[in-house]
């Protein structure tokens, strides 16, 4: 039983389950929000914005944990994995509490 390795499968566990729920909900959400005054097909392009930042962010992760692990070994890779993921939460917050759509967009750019 090895604690490090458990550890990063529950952090990347809980990662791409937020990432798989919101590529599946993000539509939903912009087209029922009603302070967001957006159509089905305007809502569908503005969550695909969350997709296409993915396959950049996703990379910088990855580059974040192996230069955590480069410099301090299995600890700085799980530190690098742990500040990320707090900083997902931390920008999901601030993405929920937007009301208007010029400043949700941004924030679902920057929480992905």
């Amino acid at each position: 039983l090895n604690l490090n390795s458990w550890t990063l499968g529950v952090q990347y566990a809980c990662c791409f389950g937020v990432e798989l729920h919101i590529n599946n909900t993000a539509a939903l959400y912009f087209a029922t929000k009603e302070s967001f005054n957006v159509g089905p097909l305007d809502a569908g392009v503005i969550a695909s914005l969350f997709g296409w930042m993915n396959l950049f962010a996703r990379s910088s992760g990855g580059i974040m944990s192996d230069l955590g692990n480069k410099f301090q070994g299995m600890r700085g890779r799980l530190i690098a994995q742990s500040v990320c993921l707090i900083g997902e939460g931390v920008l999901l917050i601030v993405f929920s509490h937007q009301h208007k759509i010029s400043s949700a967009i941004p924030a679902l750019v920057a929480f992905s």
